[in-house]
């Protein structure tokens, strides 16, 4: 039926609309008189019981649920209240999976509670289940709504998609009459709607690339839309469609907007942080006008600054309401920041528990956003409260559903501090830029916005704050946050080198390695001058980090080997193999030991790095080389001397101790079960079948388990020895790097550095004992002769500004008008680096040259000058000038 329908939604829901009976229409429609009507504004069709011209969308239907006296219910006992009613009807209640989707290497953090059982394997969706039908209090992240989170009543960056679940219809679970009869029960007869408030409006659901799709119908009472049953019916492969052998249904109730419809509150916020709410409220100084807020907050819903007009709705309801802009700001904005700074410390608290931290890279990337939107808000709006405290409020109010967050408060402590401290040096620095932007008396676009944030990590509210306490107003786009945030993140994927081979005509190769072959006698399937397939081969391809075996092929050297699909090419220089041909071939045996040796002390170190620094350590990258290792893991600062001793401590007392190491092929369902999702750390695909590869201790205490398709040392674990940090470095934000040797590079290290030392030691005339303490000692005298040079290179600074020449020279631009001063001073880069500090400190209004005999020339710009650094030298000298720079600071040299 698809084979001339475009795959979007509008074609699928016209599509599916033709045969409303077979796609849209339930049992209970007929049974309590729904029918089905065409919306006059949207044109969407629905059922409802009565006649209706529109359809429930908020577009063009106001809340009608707010009620004068509120429910008293706790977000905790209204999930006990929707687990107990589906329980009784059949279902399981499973635990929620972690915010942070290690199970799906496309998707950074979870954004469905379906996404807790998808798992992709070849480009293929599969589903992975242990009980069916099932419902589960899903915490998902979404961040395209961040500047609307506060304000609109509705908005959050953390909620809970309740997920009802039923699987692999029709041989199990159910399919569209249950689901909707269930779901108007639950409705109808636990939240108390009314039959004629309920309007099903029919939709599509796809996946982003529609290789998954089917109908949906959308359910709305009083203008909210309570809950979407999606039923996933229909799987595109390659452009060609086919009904799915294992039908799904996949409903989300959005149970934030459920617990807000049942209680009746303004607003969202209120009936979700209620508990919390009362807390502060009870002790806070927060000045707010309540009543001025109730009456502004019931049109807020309508407001959605993602789009273009969300400001000027905005700007009308204020209107409408007879609300003073003054007034909007001073009496209700601080309660709206108190209702983002309550949502952005939850989403903090559930990503940091899941192991995800603020950076700049990745899904840390909106983390970082939005706690620093947090930190803002307090500050902007002097709002009485503490993350860390807010933070614990939200565990407590929460222990009874998600008990494990208690457990995580220390962590999020330390990182809020260290987060806080780098905003706040963020903010030091940062005047001089917003200076600059309230001196061009113009509004800042998102563009600006975008960079201003990602450059320097200044915020829209650290630009409203600082211009506020000058006493200026800002023009600042109410849709800001919608050029910082970035989407659903995804990760990279390993790339392969490209060869000009059809790989898919060849038979999968045979894989000796994982028997630990290092020869075979192997008949050649391709061979040209680079490149040979082989039926069978013994040498290792490159894949999760390690390195490929090296070795011969018959006469020619084996340099790489790459897998594509199933088919294993292997790079070779010299010698000559002929296709057809029988060759012998042998793996270089010490080389793959290292390796074998360097991937189990890198899945060791993992483990190790969980224990010492904690859960929030997961592995983000290894490398596992002939001399060498290395693990990138994330962390929320730099590694110190203190953490290289207790992470070696850790490791070697494991290996002292003994280990096993076990690798076999486990089922899925069963590995997830078992081990949790930390099998996933070494990036592992979720195959149906996966390689596990476990070590343990010689008592039989679990220390790491992981998928990976690497060689271990399974049964020959003595060849590891011990293993030693030999450096640490942060490779970018939030991600630190801990080189390390093991095995035979371990022993060749320390013999090495013994080398090293003894060298030094008998260059000082000193034993190996003291060469420390006599290093040290030529360091302080070193140390103190630089302090001394600094010190007199500071006071020939001092003179020179003060100098006749300098006066003169700023005065004649001065008297000018002109926005440059140029002096000539017979000093080296040094000196005129340090007079240049003091000079353009002092006078902010001009653009400042130095420049010496030697053809050394430096410019830096007043905080208030219009003319850039670097324009400022092609202006003067021309394309003499060869050097770089920024607007505020360049330097470089003038050709003679």
């Amino acid at each position: 039926m698809f084979e001339n329908i475009a795959l979007d939604k509008p074609s699928l829901r016209k599509e599916f609309s033709k045969d409303y009976k077979n796609y849209y229409s339930t049992k209970l429609f007929d049974e309590l008189g729904f029918s089905r009507h065409t919306c006059k504004i949207c044109h969407k069709n629905f059922w409802s019981v009565g006649e209706r011209e529109v359809c429930e969308d908020p577009e063009h239907t106001e809340y009608s649920f707010f009620r004068e006296k509120k429910k008293d219910i706790s977000y905790v006992s209204m999930w006990k209240k929707f687990a107990d009613f589906f329980k009784k009807n059949g279902h399981e209640e499973i635990p929620k999976y972690p915010v942070v989707s290690r199970w799906r290497r496309d998707l950074f953090f979870t954004i469905a509670s379906i996404q807790d059982f998808q798992r992709i394997e070849n480009g293929v969706m599969g589903f992975e289940y242990n009980a069916n039908p099932l419902v589960v209090p899903q915490i998902c992240l979404r961040f395209g709504d961040v500047e609307n989170t506060g304000v609109t009543g509705r908005h959050f960056t953390s909620f809970m998609m309740a997920g009802q679940h039923a699987f692999n219809w029709p041989k199990e679970g159910y399919w569209r009459d249950r689901c909707i009869e269930l779901n108007y029960k639950f409705l109808t007869k636990e939240i108390g709607v009314k039959k004629e408030d309920i309007v099903y409006n029919e939709d599509v659901w796809a996946m982003g690339d529609f290789s998954e799709f089917g109908p949906s119908l959308e359910t709305f009472a009083n203008g909210c839309e309570l809950v979407n049953s999606v039923f996933t019916q229909f799987e595109n492969s390659n452009g060609s469609v086919k009904e799915f052998k294992g039908k799904v249904v996949d409903v989300g109730w959005g149970f934030e907007r459920l617990l807000w419809y049942y209680t009746g509150y303004d607003t969202a916020y209120e009936a979700v942080f209620k508990g919390i709410l009362n807390k502060i409220e009870k002790r806070s100084s927060i000045e707010f006008d309540k009543k001025l807020f109730d009456k502004f907050a019931k049109p807020a819903s309508k407001i959605d600054f993602s789009e273009k007009a969300g400001g000027k709705i905005e700007d009308a309801i204020l209107k409408e309401l007879g609300i003073a802009k003054s007034d909007y700001n001073k009496k209700v904005k601080p309660l709206q920041a108190l209702y983002a700074v309550l949502d952005h410390s939850r989403t903090l608290l559930f990503a940091v528990s899941d192991g995800a931290l603020p950076s700049n890279i990745g899904g840390g990337y909106n983390l970082r956003v939005i706690l620093r939107r947090a930190l803002s808000f307090i500050e902007e709006y002097n709002l009485d409260i503490d993350l860390d405290e807010i933070a614990e409020m939200h565990a407590e109010e929460l222990k009874g559903l998600y008990p494990g967050l208690k457990e995580n408060l220390d962590l999020l402590s330390k990182v809020i501090d260290i987060e806080s401290k780098r905003y706040a040096a963020t903010k030091d620095n940062s005047e001089k830029i917003i200076d600059k932007i309230i001196a061009k008396k113009a509004p800042v676009d998102i563009k600006e916005l975008r960079t201003l944030y990602e450059s320097n990590g200044i915020t829209p509210e650290l630009i409203s704050s600082v211009a506020a306490k000058k006493g200026v107003h800002l023009d600042i786009p109410r849709d800001a946050y919608e050029g910082i945030i970035k989407g659903d993140f995804t990760r990279e994927r390993e790339t392969k080198k490209n060869i000009d081979i059809d790989t898919k005509k060849f038979p999968k190769t045979e894989q000796l390695y994982y028997k630990l072959a290092e020869t075979s006698d192997s008949k050649v399937l391709y061979a040209d001058k680079n490149h040979v397939i082989l039926d069978k081969t013994p040498f290792y391809p490159e894949g999760g980090g390690q390195e490929a075996d090296r070795g011969t092929i018959g006469s020619a050297k084996v340099k790489d080997v790459q897998k594509y699909g199933d088919v294993i090419v292997h790079f070779i220089e010299g010698g000559s193999v002929k296709e057809d041909s029988k060759v012998k071939c042998i793996v270089n045996s010490e080389r793959r030991q290292n390796l074998m040796v360097h991937h189990t002390a890198t899945h060791l170190m993992n483990a190790t790095l969980r224990n010492v620094l904690g859960k929030h350590a997961w592995q983000e990258g290894t490398r596992k080389e002939e001399d060498k290792a290395h693990i990138d893991i994330t962390h929320y600062d730099k590694l110190y001397d203190k953490d290289v001793e207790n992470i070696e401590e850790f490791a070697n007392s494991a290996l002292a101790k003994g280990i096993k190491v076990t690798v076999k092929d486990m089922e899925r369902g069963e590995a997830e079960n078992r081990y949790g999702f930390t099998i996933y750390q070494g990036h592992g695909v979720p195959s149906k079948t996966m390689r596990i590869v476990t070590i343990e201790s010689r008592d039989g205490e679990l220390i790491d388990a992981e998928a990976c398709g690497g060689l271990h040392v399974a049964g020959m674990e003595q060849m590891i020895g011990m293993i030693k940090v030999v450096g640490t470095s942060r490779v970018s934000d939030g991600i630190d790097r801990v080189d390390f040797v093991a095995g035979k590079p371990a022993l060749r290290y320390f013999q090495e550095s013994y080398k090293q030392l003894k060298m030094i030691s008998q260059t000082l005339n000193a034993d190996l004992s003291s060469t420390g303490p006599r290093v040290q000692i030529l360091l302080n005298e070193k140390l103190a002769l630089e302090k001394e040079n600094t010190k007199r290179l500071e006071e020939i600074a001092d003179a020179v500004v003060d100098s006749k020449e300098v006066a003169d020279a700023i005065e004649k631009a001065y008297a000018k008008k002109e926005n440059i001063a140029e002096v000539r001073l017979n000093y080296n880069k040094q000196i005129l680096r340090k007079v240049m500090s003091t000079l353009s400190s002092k006078h902010s209004n001009i653009t400042i040259i130095l420049a010496n005999d030697s053809g050394e020339a430096l410019a830096s710009r007043g905080a208030h000058s219009e003319l850039a650094a670097s324009d400022a030298l092609k202006k003067r000298f021309g394309s003499r000038f060869k050097g770089g720079g920024s607007k505020d600071y360049a330097e470089g040299k003038v050709e003679q």
